[in-house]
């Protein structure tokens, strides 16, 4: 091997017994002497030869103030050694086996021991720093000890040390592949190129950007995605290598150690430009200099030079790297294969052609060579037929992998060109399909997936709350995947409940990092994840009683995170809505209302803060009775034997009308009511029949919007093709008056379950729920204008220069400046934007503002806001309105039979081909004959069920009668017609839809 530095050839034994002499300052010297692990501190050196005995070398200091390296001497000890790390003045040792040993100063007893907290634990790697140890397990743990005088240790508060090995908590979730550390400063190095730094950062050296200690692992983030596979310490200084050969400094720059052409510090680290063009393959970091060596065997050194330890002969520029020159004499010796700096010295060792081809390549190449293929050999090895002395070795494996985050988060990387290098809060680093195999392999084996679940049960709790870098955030999608292939083979919800107590419990900046995730996942991924949840929610919500704990809240509260995290998705990745949505049984729901209303001070467990996993079916059935217990209350009804009587009256809301003045009657009335009335059941009276009935009530809808929402009425404004209306943007007093009415109405259709009339935009519900309008809306109510805005928005500069347009626009008949505050702004592409925004704000905000609050006033005189708030904009809207979508065939196949009828009856059949010769809007005319409604349910034709009976009546009259309808009961009494062609003609002239309301 080559020596230079302080003392470079002292205190080695070489072949022929003798003792090399020891020279400073001299040059670069070979030493017959063959190594493979070397370190060296202040005051100690130790190397480990291929045999496996490790040695150690004491420096001396005179009276006078001179160094001298004693003889070394042979460490006592079983078990071969791998690896050795030197302290100023300790020493620790690695075996083959993972055993740590340690060997104190010189004032302390030089035997190796074993630090008991380590005793039966394998470890993987050492370091050390002046003072202080740092050891990495095979599991990925960390352990610290020594003196804590900078938080070096990096248990979070600072303590005199200690010399007991402590669990670094703090990492335990990080998959690490490296530690290292210098002076008071300690480091660790992720699969994924992350690093972590703590402990004493005066100068910088934990390139954090700032000269403040850290007291716990803190990630450096100016290195996140750079590829980092190694990295090494200096006293005050430190040096990273990438996977690319780049290498970074920073730290103390004192001594020129940085290689940055100056002495100065650097806060964050920074690319040594010196040796761009050369590809790095090792670094090693001494007292105050760097050591490195490129791919073609060339060394470099920069920083301090007192004792030689640069090699540089008269050179005399250390802040800069330059070769180390090597005797002249150097051409006959093997190739350098490694390289070590410690101290004030430096090393180069040489390999034979045999051993080059062990030891080729970088720092990394023993630290970070977990491949995928392992993962899957162990898996199969897991599967495959096994004995019992096989199995208990097995088991511990399996143990050792799904107990420790640190194992999972590395099993299953994104390795492909070195994707994984790039995890950060947007990219996971994680292949999940290939999770997904490795776990559906493991279910499929009981035995197996016993212990595997054993291991991950155990593993939940212990997941930190906390975790330093987004690398151990990893654990919770491979979670979910587990969880999804679960499901498919086992009903349970435990381990589910686990897992969502362990996401809520996250800081709310790791939450988002995990969200961020979802956000980046394929549509399928996120739908599976989706169902994991929602199947586990529903298996708990259709118990009896559903527990009202913090398990199903938490599953609710993961739901949400991902609600949230699709809302930020771009459309064509967003998944739909009702991916969310499950069915909630009715008795919860009921128990859930009255937990809300309720004076206490509980909150219910969906309605007020979870209304996304409703479906609407079930928010239909959650307002609808919501309403009616609305509704007994302002009755003030009394439960008897008899059942459920008014204390007061009229216990309805009544409305006596005349057909001729519908919508005059209705204004006066509405008008005159006392506005508690509105919640009472509404009850409609047409020209003095006071018979109570559910058809006259549809008949009063169906007619009274169908006059009010059309043109002739004068109450709205309508978009070019007269489909939709608008509120108009001039209005008196009494316009806004009959607006504040017209909202009520609409209060009403919704609160007692009617489908009405109302051509409105989307736009009108979105601000019902306080959704902002955006252009869509504007697309929808005017395609025209719509499509210009869009157009705007695509526009060159050149080509909107020629357009000549300014902020001048005109609305519902009136020119209207969009920036009264700059008059005839020019329109350009800088602030085209802001047009387009401030021309849809106009149409639907600010020109409205005054009649919509008057008609959103009057809205929620009827209805409860919590409650209405419970829809999507759209769904409020398919609710009031219904559908334009119709199944006939759907209709047909719920239809029953009655009093005679039955689904072969030669009338029945007849019936039928009549009503498939119908055109398609006499088909909506017999459905608002049948129900009331024109429009379907938002739920669909399944939620009608027809009932055809034979209409009693003598043999003589039947065929000059129409058939007649039960709107409330969805009842068609028909009578048996002797022909088809008349059932044909009775039918159509009965579907004539003013014939009944105005005779």
């Amino acid at each position: 091997m080559f020596s230079w530095g302080e003392d470079s050839q002292g205190g080695f034994r070489l072949k022929d017994g003798s003792y090399a002499a020891g020279t400073t300052g001299d040059g670069v010297h070979f030493v017959d002497f063959h190594i493979t692990d070397l370190s060296a501190g202040l005051s100690v050196l130790a190397f480990v030869k291929s045999n496996g005995n490790a040695f150690i070398i004491r420096t001396n200091e005179s009276k006078d103030g001179r160094r001298a390296r004693g003889k070394q001497k042979f460490v006592i000890c079983k078990e071969k050694i791998q690896a050795v790390s030197c302290g100023d003045d300790m020493v620790t040792l690695l075996s083959e086996t993972g055993r740590v040993l340690c060997v104190g100063s010189v004032h302390t007893s030089s035997i190796p021991r074993t630090p008991e907290a380590l005793c039966n634990i394998s470890v993987s790697h050492v370091a050390c720093g002046s003072q202080h140890s740092v050891a990495l397990t095979k599991d990925g743990q960390v352990y610290t000890w020594g003196q804590d005088s900078r938080g070096q240790l990096g248990l979070g508060k600072r303590k005199l040390g200690t010399d007991s090995p402590q669990h670094l908590r703090a990492l335990s979730a990080i998959p690490l592949v490296q530690v290292a550390a210098g002076g008071e400063q300690s480091f660790a190095l992720s699969v994924s190129g992350g690093v972590f730094g703590w402990g004493r950062n005066d100068c910088g050296q934990l390139g954090l950007r700032d000269t403040t200690d850290r007291q716990t692992p803190t990630l450096v983030h100016h290195l996140n995605m750079k590829k980092t596979i190694y990295i090494s310490c200096g006293k005050d200084h430190t040096a990273i290598l990438t996977k690319d050969g780049v290498v970074f400094t920073f730290g103390s720059g004192q001594y020129g150690q940085l290689g940055h052409n100056s002495f100065s510090d650097e806060l964050r680290p920074r690319l040594v430009a010196e040796l761009w063009g050369a590809k790095v393959i090792k670094i090693a970091c001494g007292r105050h200099h760097t050591l490195v060596m490129t791919d073609a065997k060339k060394l470099y050194s920069f920083g301090c030079g007192d004792h030689g330890q640069l090699g540089h002969g008269e050179e005399s520029h250390p802040s800069v790297p330059l070769p180390v020159q090597l005797p002249q004499d150097a051409t006959d010796v093997p190739q350098i294969w490694n390289i070590y700096a410690g101290g004030n010295c430096s090393f180069a060792t040489c390999s034979s052609n045999e051993l080059q081809e062990v030891h080729e390549g970088s720092n990394s190449d023993s630290l970070n060579n977990v491949t995928q293929h392992c993962v899957d050999n162990m898996i199969d090895k897991w599967t495959s037929e096994h004995n019992s002395k096989t199995w208990k070795k097995i088991k511990q494996e399996i143990k050792r992998t799904f107990s420790s985050a640190s194992c999972m988060n590395q099993s299953f990387l994104e390795r492909r060109n070195d994707k994984h290098f790039l995890t950060s809060q947007k990219f996971s680093g994680l292949r999940l399909s290939v999770a997904r195999l490795a776990f559906q392999k493991l279910v499929k084996k009981d035995d197996v997936w016993a212990e595997v679940e054993a291991a991950v049960t155990q593993l939940i709790p212990s997941l930190d709350e906390k975790p330093v870098g987004v690398e151990g955030l990893r654990i919770y999608l491979l979670l979910f995947q587990l969880l999804d292939v679960i499901q498919k083979h086992k009903q349970s919800t435990e381990l589910a409940e686990a897992v969502a107590a362990a996401v809520v419990k996250l800081s709310a900046d790791n939450l988002q990092v995990i969200v961020d995730w979802w956000s980046s996942l394929s549509p399928s991924t996120m739908v599976q994840y989706v169902k994991v949840w929602k199947k586990t929610l529903s298996t708990i919500l259709s118990t009896s009683p559903v527990p009202c704990n913090s398990g199903v809240k938490n599953l609710l509260l993961v739901l949400q995170y991902m609600y949230n995290a699709n809302n930020r998705t771009a459309g064509c990745q967003r998944i739909p809505e009702k991916t969310f949505c499950l069915g909630i049984n009715e008795a919860f729901l009921q128990e859930d209302l009255k937990v809300w209303r309720s004076v206490s001070k509980n909150k219910p467990l969906i309605l007020c803060r979870f209304p996304f996993v409703m479906d609407l079916k079930s928010k239909i059935i959650a307002f609808n009775i919501d309403a009616n217990w609305t509704q007994r209350k302002h009755q003030k009804l009394v439960w008897t034997i008899f059942g459920w009587f008014p204390q007061t009256s009229p216990h309805f809301f009544e409305l006596r009308l005349k057909r001729a003045s519908l919508l005059d009657g209705t204004f006066t009335q509405l008008a005159a009511a006392d506005h508690s009335a509105l919640k009472k059941p509404l009850v409609v009276y047409f020209d003095e029949d006071l018979k109570v009935t559910d058809v006259y009530k549809r008949d009063f809808f169906h007619h009274l919007f169908c006059n009010m929402v059309s043109a002739n009425s004068g109450m709205f404004m309508f978009n070019d093709s007269k489909t939709l209306a608008w509120f108009p943007s001039k209005a008196t007093e009494k316009d806004k008056k009959n607006l504040f009415l017209f909202g009520v109405l609409c209060g009403l259709a919704l609160y007692n379950q009617s489908i009405i009339h109302l051509p409105f935009p989307l736009v009108l519900f979105k601000k019902l729920l306080d959704v902002q309008p955006s252009l869509e809306d504007m697309l929808e109510f005017s395609p025209c204008v719509g499509k210009s805005l869009q157009q705007i928005l695509v526009y060159e500069d050149d080509v909107l220069e020629n357009l000549y347009m300014d902020f001048l626009i005109d609305w519902d008949g009136t020119e209207v400046d969009l920036d009264p505050q700059n008059p005839k702004r020019p329109l350009t592409s800088q602030n085209k934007k802001e047009f387009v925004d401030a021309y849809v704000n106009h149409a639907f905000n600010t020109s409205v503002e005054g009649v919509f609050q008057e008609f959103r006033r009057g809205f929620f005189q009827v209805c409860d806001r919590d409650m209405v708030k419970l829809f999507q904009p759209s769904e409020l809207q398919g609710v009031l309105v219904g559908q334009d979508v119709y199944d006939w065939a759907k209709l047909k196949q719920n239809t029953v039979y009655d009093l005679g009828y039955h689904v072969g009856h030669p009338s029945i059949l007849a019936f039928w081909e009549v009503f498939d010769e119908l055109t398609e809007d006499q088909k909506k005319d017999f459905l608002w004959f049948l129900t009331g409604f024109r429009r379907a349910p938002i739920l669909g034709m399944d939620h009608i069920q027809m009932t055809i009976r034979v209409k009693q009546v003598q043999d003589s009259s039947r065929d000059q009668l129409f058939p007649e309808s039960l709107t409330c009961h969805s009842i068609l009494d028909l009578p048996l017609y002797s022909t088809k062609e008349i059932m044909r003609n009775k039918l159509t002239e009965a579907l004539i839809p003013e014939r009944g309301f105005l005779e």
